[in-house]
């Protein structure tokens, strides 16, 4: 048994968001019938379709399929040359099974977006900030920063000034805000600035604007307190000298008069003892009882912030790609514990509904937003639900997924709207949802824990 191959072209180019073409030749040269089932391998097979994908050829008989490329305006489709494969597994003899090789060609595309976080900072000495820079595109970016200073009030430095972005991540850079004088005295001052975002080759810079708070060292109210702490103490003073009694003598002397002396000298009569006033006893300020302390009521935490790792290579982590919280931002993959960068990004909220055994993934560094299947696609992205639906597990078919215990003790996770798994790519792009496997398969086995 044999078989013949052609792919016309071998190669081709195609634009991200539009699609590309080429046609797959397959010849029975065995003596007899023979079914082909053909599959897409390789970097590309997540935005790749073969129609059809199985043919039905008699002994010399030739069929024709259409391999089409359709590769997503993302960063999933890196921008350059990518190799590819069509897999054609024959059912009656699959030991002649055979892989038709080419080459797609990505065009590059160019999208960046820009955050400055907080957009208002407050601080009486020095201010800190940060911008996030996101390459939503599929090529490498250089960006350069600037901050733009308000006259000689404000002084805005940026570390680093420079950053480069793979395509799908996100970059962050210090802001240093140091205002020119200090504020002694006259509430908060308000201190607008600007963060140029140049990305190389682009005209025009991106501005973001913010705030910078500047509360003075003594507040309003305070030299309001030390007014009237020195009123106090004036009058205190004068009161004072008013009441302290005057010891001078009422008796004068008359000019040219002579005292006359006594006869025979007699002792002074000793003054009667005065009577000592009696002490009043000490009256002690009355003893309120202790009020016992009252506590809040624990308040309810929700479900627990877990993690979910897969079961090839150590364990990938699931994660929100860059940290980011947007909608649309894609759930990949991550073999190193980003938590200490991006925050709580790879940390994730189950929600149950015990109505019909599913469950809600809820990422903790975007509250609100669930993991999905985007729609018309197997790509699992990041999209706000409605609140009431996220609590009440209304939530759509796409929003939903079911867990199921393997006998390894690892966990498939299953989307509702096409009971495909949830399968590691073990790259930190994108996950896809992929037809279970029937046996333990470790980028399909999910292992959900409390941490790192």
């Amino acid at each position: 048994m044999s078989m013949w191959t052609s792919l016309e072209p071998a190669s081709t180019t195609v634009d991200p968001g539009s699609v590309a073409r080429v046609r797959l030749r397959v010849r029975n040269t065995g003596d007899t019938v023979e079914e082909y089932r053909l599959r897409p391998a390789g970097d590309a097979a997540g935005w790749t379709r073969v129609e059809p994908d199985v043919l039905r050829l008699y002994p010399g008989a030739e069929g024709t399929a259409q391999v089409e490329f359709a590769p997503p305006r993302t960063p999933d489709a890196v921008a350059g040359p990518t190799p590819f494969g069509i897999r054609v597994e024959p059912t009656e003899h699959p030991e002649i099974r055979d892989v038709v090789e080419g080459q797609i060609t990505v065009g590059p595309f160019a999208e960046l977006r820009c955050e400055l976080v907080p957009l208002t900072v407050r601080g009486r000495w020095r201010a800190k900030a940060s911008v996030a820079v996101d390459n939503l595109g599929n090529q490498p970016l250089t960006v350069s920063l600037s901050g733009r200073e308000n006259g000689d009030a404000l002084t805005v430095e940026p570390e680093p000034t420079s950053v480069q972005v793979a395509p799908g991540r996100a970059a962050f850079t210090r802001l240093n805000i140091r205002p020119g004088t200090v504020s002694w005295v006259g509430g908060t001052n308000k201190h607008p600035f600007t963060v140029s975002v140049q990305r190389a080759g682009v005209p025009e810079p991106t501005e973001l604007h913010g705030t910078y708070l500047q509360p003075s060292v003594l507040p309003r109210w305070a030299m309001a307190v030390l007014s009237l702490l020195l009123v106090a103490a004036v009058a205190f003073v004068a009161l004072w000298f008013r009441a302290v009694p005057k010891l001078t003598s009422s008796a004068r002397e008359k000019a040219g008069a002579s005292h006359k002396l006594p006869q025979k000298e007699e002792k002074p009569t000793a003054p009667a003892p005065s009577k000592e006033p009696e002490e009043k006893p000490e009256e002690k300020p009355e003893e309120k009882p202790e009020e016992p302390a009252g506590g809040d009521e624990p308040k309810d935490e929700g479900p627990a912030q877990q993690t979910i790792r897969s079961g090839a290579n150590g364990g990938w982590y699931l994660q929100a790609n860059g940290g980011s919280q947007v909608d649309g931002t894609q759930v990949g993959q991550s073999p190193q514990w980003t938590g200490e960068q991006f925050g709580r990004n790879q940390w994730w909220i189950i929600h149950h509904y015990p109505e019909d055994n599913s469950v809600a993934l809820e990422s903790a560094s975007a509250p609100g937003s669930v993991a999905q299947l985007k729609p018309n696609t197997n790509q699992v992205e990041l999209m706000a639900a409605d609140q009431e639906q996220l609590k009440s597990g209304q939530l759509p078919p796409h929003q939903k997924w079911r867990l199921t215990d393997t006998n390894d003790g690892h966990t498939r996770i299953v989307n509702l709207s096409n009971e495909e798994c949830l399968t590691d790519l073990q790259n930190d792009k994108g996950a896809l949802s992929w037809k279970c496997a029937d046996g333990p398969n470790g980028v399909q086995d999910w292992t959900i824990g409390e941490g790192p």
